[in-house]
């Protein structure tokens, strides 16, 4: 019987996963990506980042995200808090860190939006969106640091990249700055 079973298995290939019935709701993921992740864009300026005090994040946590990308290579003007009411738009060379528009999807835990010049490509501008609760779970904002860099997502269980929280890690191939 275990033979049989070996031998079906044997059959099952990655474009099979797609039919197959599991028992949970997790379908199996893959544990090795091929080739190296993307980057969309870069910055056209070292980007200052602005935190929304609405988001009610722990400056520490912020900063904690932020070194982590400076040890790859990347580099931040500067770091600061804003406390006026409609701190929701980011201006030029700017990363802001703010609450969920009115579309936000409730299975998210952020998202990040890019603004790019049609003259050169590059960055000018980053929107990083994120409720209290989630800036303060680990990899969070670095993975949204990554998007605000230009980086997509990258399918290697463990990597800072990886699109799900749960299959994430601090594992940083392929994104040093040099």
């Amino acid at each position: 019987m275990g033979l049989l079973l070996l031998l079906l298995l044997s059959c099952v290939t990655g474009s099979d996963l797609e039919n197959i019935l599991y028992v949970s709701q997790q379908k199996p993921t893959e544990a090795f990506a091929i080739g190296k992740p993307k980057r969309k864009a870069e910055w056209e300026t070292k980007p200052k980042v602005r935190v929304c005090a609405s988001t009610k994040l722990m400056m520490s946590r912020v900063d904690a995200a932020v070194r982590y990308w400076q040890r790859l290579g990347y580099e931040f003007n500067y770091v600061y808090k804003d406390f006026i009411i409609d701190c929701m738009n980011p201006r030029y060379g700017e990363i802001i860190i703010t609450l969920p528009e009115g579309g936000f999807a409730p299975h998210h835990m952020a998202a990040t939006r890019l603004y790019t010049s049609n003259r050169t490509g590059k960055i000018v501008m980053a929107k990083i969106f994120i409720l209290p609760k989630n800036g303060r779970k680990e990899r969070v904002l670095e993975h949204e640091f990554g998007h605000a860099l230009g980086w997509s997502h990258y399918n290697k269980k463990f990597h800072i990249m990886y699109p799900n929280w749960q299959g994430g890690g601090y594992d940083h191939t392929g994104l040093r700055n040099d």
